[in-house]
């Protein structure tokens, strides 16, 4: 999997029109047009998704109001600070590719598209988006050099799976979460990132947790004793027979696994009462 990054004329542009105002200076220009083009303020809205589609292919049926934006010396100078943003989260993915790549391949097991390109627009307009039609991201985020990564990763997988099995939602989240948020943010970051995600998930990833280490390759008491240790989280090893098929899955595969066993896998992790200790936490 790679990730290849633009900054697009047009796509900025139109964040600069419609998204959340970020200073005065881009209120007044807003203001501005609005009193000269109310006409084509108001139709251009309906161009993001085709410029999303098309890239630096985008032709707009009325060129009149960008033409005007780009001559701004507001303009200019969100672009010129777009296109530093975007060198830099160039640098950050080059110089971690392939550990990015490695990691990819090995905790999600499925098969990507080769590239994925990323739009990105200015930081502080705090934008992270997945185009399911055109499999791009829009990326607008001042996030630090391993968040930043890890989240445009979670973001290409949780829109892969934006509408599987909605029926159980919260599993699907939850596995996701497991493989991207704390597996892939751990390798990425070389630190215990188990406790991030959705609070609300926290329970039901506890419960599915001594399953994910075994997807992961973990075929042995010890290897299971290790990660918990690393991890924090622990568990009854006895309760859960080693199955050594699990590390052959796919993610796909491991969250129907989970859907398929769900009543089993909650039994198990309700069985113990759960409870906060110092340093670790137990189900």
């Amino acid at each position: 999997m790679n990730l290849e990054f633009f900054v697009n004329d047009y796509l900025l542009a139109w964040y600069l029109l419609y998204s959340a105002s970020l200073s005065k200076e881009i209120d007044k220009l807003r203001k501005s047009l609005w009193s000269k083009y109310k006409k084509e303020y108001n139709f251009c809205y309906k161009d993001k998704q085709e410029i999303i589609k098309y890239g630096k292919d985008f032709i707009p049926d009325n060129d009149v109001l960008y033409n005007e934006i780009f001559e701004s010396d507001l303009f200019i100078s969100l672009k010129k600070e777009t296109t530093r943003h975007k060198m830099h989260l160039v640098k950050l993915f080059n110089n971690d590719a392939k550990v990015v790549k490695k990691c990819v391949k090995e905790v999600l097991k499925l098969n990507l598209k080769e590239t994925y390109p990323v739009y990105v627009i200015h930081p502080r307009m705090e934008c992270i988006e997945y185009n399911s039609t055109t499999d791009s991201l829009t990326w607008g985020s001042d996030k630090d050099k391993f968040d930043a990564i890890t989240i445009l990763i979670y973001t290409i997988v949780k829109g892969i799976y934006e509408n599987y099995n909605n029926e159980h939602k919260e599993i699907v989240e939850a596995v996701l979460e497991l493989a991207v948020l704390n597996e892939i943010g751990k390798q990425l970051t070389k630190t215990d990132t188990y406790d991030m995600g959705n609070q609300t998930l926290k329970i039901i990833k506890r419960q599915i947790y001594p399953f994910w280490l075994m997807y992961l390759g973990c075929d042995s008491k010890e290897e299971l004793v290790n990660r918990m240790m690393q991890d924090k989280i622990a568990f009854d090893i006895d309760r859960y027979p080693i199955d050594k098929n699990m590390k052959k899955m796919s993610l796909t595969n491991f969250i129907d696994f989970c859907i398929k066993n769900q009543r089993h896998i909650l039994k198990l992790g309700n069985v113990l009462k759960i409870e906060q200790e110092e340093d670790i936490e137990v189900i």
